[in-house]
């Protein structure tokens, strides 16, 4: 039984001193038994980085597809180094960067959290060829199965739990109906609109509203205050103890269900911060609308969990798989002319 590596020190050095490999050396590991083993956070490589410079030489090679085909196999990510790829050895990557200065970020993350970004991945390449709602499926019990894991406990117990910010008296949704128009407000202004349990479930019942009123031509969906949201209220985390529980109360009433059923009617307006849920809802929306200040980030693998909120099957529809894997790993931000170049948006005002 191999032991598992949470030495975030020791594993970047001993995984930043491997070599870039080209296309045709991991042809040659993959044609032997056990060469790609070692690809894994059970064994000695966190990660894959692949040269693909040298990569049009060999589009029509003969055994590229099953090479692809074993790359979506490895239980880690497959980086792509180089500037373009073939739509069939894409298929095979996980992230494609222009060069080695770009994956650093990506790779101490992976290499702090190895099993995070192995569900990341593995769960983005499942999403791509599945249906929204099997993608949603999936999502809930990745994302359970790494709320219970090891990687995520690690950094809890490091972590100093937020204090939860009082809700006075005023709901965490606001709606507002004018003529065929619903508003809905996120309305936890001094906690940055955090997305509490209550603010799930308030949201939920608005979008239920939405759903039942035919006579109701759209949504818009804006946040209160400083930001949109900062994403999810953190001083809620580990309040579920099971990850059978926890991926029951996500399918059970599903905001992310909803918003893929009614996407047609939605509209969000998004400003300031929009940090995992904050972009990661608004991205099943037909129409997303965002102020020049607007930033985007998904930092889910710096706890250990992978985007939680539909963001792997939003998100991924929006900009596809390859992006929407380069930002979960890097944890980066975008900002909002990025985000509109990418597809993640609709339009800057």
């Amino acid at each position: 039984m191999h032991q598992l590596l949470h030495d975030p020190v020791s594993a970047r050095a001993r995984s930043r001193s491997e070599t870039v490999l080209t296309l045709t050396a991991v042809a040659r590991l993959s044609a032997t038994p056990m060469g790609l083993e070692s690809f894994s956070p059970l064994r000695d490589h966190n990660y894959l980085l692949l040269d693909i410079s040298g990569a049009q030489a060999v589009q029509g090679w003969i055994g590229l597809e099953a090479l692809v085909s074993q790359l979506r196999l490895l239980p880690c990510p497959v980086i792509g180094v180089g500037t373009t790829a073939s739509s069939m050895l894409l298929h095979g990557l996980d992230v494609l960067v222009p060069d080695l200065p770009s994956v650093a970020a990506m790779t101490t993350n992976i290499d702090a959290h190895p099993l995070a970004a192995m569900t990341l991945v593995q769960l983005l390449r499942h999403n791509q060829e599945a249906t929204s709602g099997q993608g949603l499926f999936a999502e809930s019990l990745a994302y359970a199965s790494l709320q219970q894991g090891v990687e995520h406990r690690q950094v809890m117990q490091g972590y100093k739990r937020a204090t939860a910010v009082q809700s006075k008296i005023d709901p965490p949704i606001v709606t507002e109906r004018n003529n065929d128009e619903l508003s809905i407000t996120l309305n936890r202004p001094n906690a940055r609109n955090a997305y509490s349990t209550a603010m799930r479930d308030s949201l939920y019942e608005a979008l239920l509203l939405l759903k039942a009123d035919c006579s109701l031509h759209r949504a818009v969906i804006r946040g209160e205050g400083s930001c949109f949201s900062i994403g999810g209220d953190l001083s809620e985390f580990g309040q579920v103890s099971d990850p059978s529980t926890a991926h029951a109360v996500r399918t059970s009433q599903s905001v992310s269900q909803l918003l893929l059923e009614q996407s047609a009617r939605l509209e969000f307006r998004l400003h300031s911060a929009c940090i995992g849920a904050g972009i990661e809802l608004p991205a099943f929306a037909s129409r997303v609308i965002a102020t020049q200040n607007t930033f985007m980030q998904l930092p889910e693998i710096t706890l250990g969990l992978l985007p939680g909120a539909g963001g792997t099957v939003s998100i991924l529809e929006r900009i596809g798989r390859q992006r929407t894997a380069y930002l979960a790993l890097s944890a980066r931000r975008i900002n909002a002319a990025t985000a509109l170049e990418w597809g993640l948006i609709d339009e800057v005002i």
